[in-house]
Formats: C-alpha cells, structure tokens, sequence
C-alpha cells in the first residue's frame, strides 16, 4: 500500500509529458505550413494586405515565443494593433488567445491567463455573429473550443475537478462537429485529459472507459504514438483495478510500437511498468532487468526523479532475494538525488529500506541512525495513522457502551411493562395528564424559540439596513468629495489660465513695448532678454499645471482623446513608452466617470513613474455590454503585494475610494522583478 501513491503520481507526470508530446506534434506541424523566423521577418519587409500582415505577426509571435518572450510580445501588440485597426474580430481574438497562452506558460496568475481567455472567445464570438465567411466562422468555433481546453487545464490545476471536466467536454463537442484534419486526434486527446482527472480522483473504472475510447480514435487514425501512450495508460488503470493480467496484456500490445518509436520517455513508463507487474509477481530478476532499462532511459532525458525511484525500487528487489549488500549500493545511490530534490516520501522509504538492509548485515549503530531519519520524515503520517487509530478504538468503545445501554434499557423497558399492568386507571390518567402538559410546554417552548428567532433575524435585517444606509451616506460623501475636488480644480485652473496667464501676457506685451522705446546697455538688454525668456517659460508652465488640473481634451472631446494625449506627452519626456489601447470606446460615458477614470489613469502611471523604475507599459480600456475594464500592466522591479494590507500610500487610498465610488473591484498582481498588472472593473 505505500507505494499506491508513488502509482498515481507517476501515471499523472505519464500523462503529463503525453498531452504536451501532442502539444509539440501540433505545433511541429504548423511550424511545417509556415516560414522560418526570418522569413517571416523579410516578408514584413514587403507590400502585403493588412490581413496578411496581421497573421504573419501572431505567426512570428508563436514562434519566437520560446526563444524570446519580449520580441514575441512586441509582434503580438504590433498584429493587435493592425486587427483593431481593421475591426477584425476574429484576428482580435488570436491576439488574446496567444497572449492568454504566453501568460498561462509563462507562470504568470492562472486568473489573469483565464480572463484573457474569456476575452477571445468574447472576440471569436463577435466573429461568428458578423458572418465574414464560412472558413472563418468554422476556425472561430475551434478557436473557442481550445480556449475553453486550456481553461479547463488550469482548472484541473486548481482543483476544480468538476469544472475542468465540463470545459472538457465542451471543447470535445465543438471537435466533434468540426471538419477539422485534426479533428480525431484532438478528440481523443480530450478523452485522455478527462481520465486524467477520473484517475486522480481514484475514479479508475471512469478512467479506463475513456482510455478505451482514446485508444480506439488512436487505432481508426493510426497514429502509432498516441496508440503507445494510450496502452500504457490502459495499463495503470488496469493495475489500479488489481487486474495485474489484464494490465500485462496491455504492455504486450504496447511492445512492437514502443520498440519501433524509440521514445525515451515513453521508454521509461514501458520498462517501469514491466518491472513493477514483474515484483508484484515475485519474479525479482525480471524486475531489476526492466528497471536498469528505465534508470538508462532516464538518465538520457535528465529524469532524476525517474533515476532514483527506479535504483529504489532495485534495491527493494534485491532486499526480497536476501542480497543485502547489493542492495545498499543502489540505496546510496538513489538518497543524494532524493535530498538535493527534497523527494520527503522516498528518502523516508529510502531510509527505511536502509534500516533492514544494516540490520540484515549487522551494522545496528548504522541501522539504528537510518531508523531515527526515517522516523523523523514519517512523524506527520504516523500522527495522522495514530489519530485514525484512536478514532477507531473510540468508535468500537461507544459502540460497546452503546449496545449495553441499549442492554440495559430493553430490561428496564420489560420492568416498567410490568409495572404499567399493575398500575390502576388512576395511573394511567395522571401518565396522560403529564404527557399532555409536557406537549403544551414543549409547544409554549418552540412558540417562544421561534419568536426569539424571528426577533433576531429582525435584528439582523435592521442592522444591515442601517449599514448600507452608512455605506450610501460614505458613497455620497465621496460623490460630493471628488464633485468638489473636480470643481475645484476646474475653477483653478480657469483662473490661473485666464486670469494668471492673461495678466503675464499682458506683462510680456508691456515689456516688449517698453524696450522698443528705452536706451538700455548691452548688459541690461541682456538681463532684459533673459527676464522676458523667464517669463515665457512661466507662462508656459502656468498652462501646462492649468491643463492637468482639468485637461480640455477631456471635456471637449472625452476620456479615449483625452487619455491618448496624455500618454504621448508622456512618451515625449522619453521616460517611459506607454502603449495605449481602447475597445468599444465610441461613445462617451458620463462626465463624472470620464474624470474619475482620468484620474484614476493618471495615479497609476505617476506611481509607475516615480517607483517602479519600468521602460514600458500598457494602458488598456475595454467597453462593453454593461461593462468596463481598465488594465495597466508594466515590465518595472515589482513588489510583494502583501505589504498592501499594512502599508498603503496616498495614491493608491486615492485609487481605491475612486473604485469605490465606481463600484468597482480592484486586484494588483505583482512579483518582485516580474512587472505589476493592475485590474479595474465595473459594471457601467
């Protein structure tokens, strides 16, 4: 039994390594349909249609992606902006379909990657609606069908078995009903993803009926790779039922295709299999045969996992045939691999199978020290063991003290039996009596109980009231809070425009005026110049503190002109290089909500400026059906976003009753040198 779990792992990392086998075989063959990277990069070079353009960026993008993350980035914007350009839907949604991809392998929040996803379906969608062409609708219903399996990757990576087994499928039914080349080789793919979770769930009936199914699509298309990894499969599962026949069986039939592949890790799982059905037999030099095949495999694709299990397990094999000193070679040689990658459970097997091996050959001080290590690694699991222990000696003790209540009331039942036949109609009538005040009681008491209740969810509900009464009363003060702010600046900035600066240019006209008409020194024509010089530059950045307290662009032509303004003066100052995009952003929202977004916009990009020390970002605004979303996302140093919950500035307070007063919902994401993503959205 204490190798179940060593079984399960490993089908799990077998399954693992065979999707992405699938993954890479995909994408080997549109490697083959396309140029090379600098193929790509001339034919930018030359005349093309937009259209064209478009899919050679999302191409170059795919294929520099693991070469360099950066350059592959910049190829993505470049296409997102050609397509929006274009209003092309479809190719808006291979932008967010590939950029949720480099998000999801790039070890990025699983949330941030799955927003993206949902964002290119939004746009795939788009694209079936228009009805552009039929080729086009048909690859936007794949699309979203492989946005839908990725989503369901990292929801088996969260756990949410349940929820990942749906997207599955749903992704499976929109392959079924596809004409796609691939079509058979995808669904099968999916069958296998689905028992994947059906076996980590130990739901091995479950798993094996949709190996079977993975198996036959594999057969109908002979794709011998996939035939090879679905008979091991059907293997584990076989040997998780304990139907060690049926799972060598399998193995058999796996042979003649492992053989003729030739692939290391597929080798691995075929002769660890093959070793394992061979111990379970006892027949323990078969079992070391096929176990040194899969330490060779192994140690050729720098499996150190594999290495160290597989020498293990050698040992344990040995131990069986009473060869002691064998055994510790391999022993010692699997417990270095196991410490340096911290492997908990086998250096506490390893450790044990040392204990019996230098107590076989008598060395007790030896034997007695690996004891100690092993019992220090198995403290935790001994201490659950022990709590189900004392939980089943309790459950048996009540369970004894229970039968003989029960004893003990069957004899007082018969007594009192006895008694009632003696007893006169005097008896029984007081017996009814107190039965029926012990019912008006128990009645009286559950009429009070539930009054009680009542009274208290009464409570409740006035107690929420007054709550969101207060949080109204917050609401509006922070309405009239920013109102007045708004005001203020609108007023002061007219002012200091009208008033301040009309004033300083009347100074400079009368200056000017009076040097035409003065005798002044070369040297206080000099002093001259330079206070009139003084006094530009003055006038100057009056205007610009007036534009920044209540940008004109904002109120004359909306947020979308304002905010592109805003960030290409800051592009001009060459300390930062903003790119700016913007969905959906036709028409204008209300004035209050344009400034409070400005504003909001405008903190974000002064915080990015003065601490995060970044050479790039992105501003983003999506609008659509009852929503809004802003997205700032930077390449800067980063920070812990823990020390939010202790330490937060006067920005980001400002930020968030801005949010607040949105009715919005604020997340950052950030890790120290990975960049900073911050995600605004509410409902408009």
């Amino acid at each position: 039994m204490k190798y179940k779990w060593l079984s399960t792992f490993m089908k799990f990392l077998l399954r693992y390594f065979f999707l992405l086998s699938i993954c890479l075989a995909s994408a080997e063959q549109a490697l083959t349909q396309t140029h090379n990277i600098d193929s790509l990069e001339h034919a930018l070079q030359q005349p093309a249609e937009d259209s064209v353009r478009v899919f050679t960026f999302l191409q170059l993008a795919s294929q520099c992606f693991n070469y360099d993350s950066v350059k592959a980035l910049h190829y993505l914007d470049e296409g997102y902006i050609l397509a929006k350009k274009m209003k092309w839907d479809y190719a808006t949604g291979e932008y967010y379909n590939n950029k949720a991809i480099t998000k999801q392998y790039g070890n990025a929040n699983a949330d941030v990657a799955s927003l993206l996803f949902d964002t290119a379906i939004m746009y795939y969608q788009k694209a079936i609606d228009a009805n552009r062409n039929k080729k086009e609708v048909s690859n936007a219903r794949l699309s979203i069908a492989t946005c839908k399996g990725q989503q369901g990757d990292l929801l088996s990576e969260k756990q949410k078995t349940e929820e990942a087994i749906t997207a599955y499928i749903e992704a499976l039914e929109a392959w079924k009903n596809s004409d796609d080349p691939q079509k058979q080789i995808a669904i099968a793919t999916y069958y296998s993803k689905i028992s994947t979770i059906y076996y980590k769930l130990s739901q091995f009936d479950k798993a094996l009926e949709y190996d079977k199914l993975s198996l036959s699509i594999f057969m109908a298309v002979s794709n011998e790779e996939g035939m090879a990894w679905t008979l091991v499969y059907l293997c584990d599962d076989f040997k998780a039922l304990k139907q060690i026949d049926s799972s060598l069986l399998y193995l058999q039939k796996a042979k003649p295709i492992v053989e003729q592949l030739n692939n290391h890790r597929l080798n691995i799982q075929y002769y660890n299999k093959l070793g394992e059905i061979n111990r379970q037999k006892e027949e323990y030099h078969a079992a070391i045969g096929y176990y040194e095949k899969t330490v060779a495999e192994a140690k050729f694709t720098n499996d150190n996992y594999q290495v160290q299990s597989n020498h293990r397990l050698i040992a344990v094999c040995y131990i069986r045939l009473g060869e002691y000193v064998t055994a510790r070679k391999y022993l010692l040689m699997a417990l270095p691999i196991a410490i340096t990658n911290n492997y908990v459970k086998d250096k506490m097997y390893i450790f044990q199978s040392l204990t019996t091996v230098e107590e076989k050959t008598n060395h007790i001080a030896a034997a007695y020290n690996y004891l100690k290590q092993s019992v220090a690694l198995s403290d935790n699991i001994k201490e659950e063991s022990t709590k189900k222990s004392v939980t089943e000696i309790e459950n048996k003790y009540q369970a004894a003290e229970k039968s003989k209540e029960i004893i003990q009331l069957n004899a007082d039942k018969q007594i009192q039996s006895l008694s009632i036949k003696q007893k006169s109609t005097l008896n029984y009538f007081l017996i009814s009596s107190l039965a029926a005040l012990m019912i008006v009681g128990f009645l009286g008491y559950r009429n009070l109980r539930h009054r009680h209740q009542l009274s208290k969810q009464q409570d409740q509900i006035q107690q929420q009231q007054i709550s969101e009464l207060e949080k109204d009363k917050q609401l509006v003060a922070v309405d009239y809070m920013l109102k007045g702010q708004e005001d203020e600046r609108s007023r002061l900035a007219k002012d200091l425009h009208d008033g301040l600066g009309g004033l300083l240019s009347g100074v400079k006209f009368s200056l000017r005026n009076m040097k035409d008409n003065l005798v002044i020194t070369p040297d206080n024509m000099a002093v001259f110049e330079r206070s009139l010089d003084m006094l530009d530059t003055s006038i100057r950045e009056l205007r610009r503190v007036a534009h920044n307290m209540m940008p004109e662009m904002l109120t004359k032509f909306g947020l979308d002109e304002a905010l592109k303004e805003y960030c290409n003066t800051i592009n001009a100052t060459n300390l930062l290089s903003v790119k700016y995009q913007s969905m959906g952003m036709d028409t204008r929202l209300e004035k209050s909500a344009e400034i409070i977004i400005y504003r909001i916009i405008q903190e974000l990009l002064n915080n990015i400026l003065k601490h995060a020390t970044a050479t790039e970002t992105m501003v983003q605004l999506i609008k659509e059906e009852g929503r809004f979303s802003i997205i700032v996302e930077d390449n800067g140093k980063g920070f812990d976003t823990a020390l939010l919950k202790t330490n937060k500035g006067a920005g980001l307070t400002s930020i968030q009753s801005r949010v607040n007063y949105l009715k919005g919902q604020l997340d950052i994401h950030s890790e120290a040198g990975k960049g900073t993503l911050v995600n605004i959205e509410f409902n408009l």
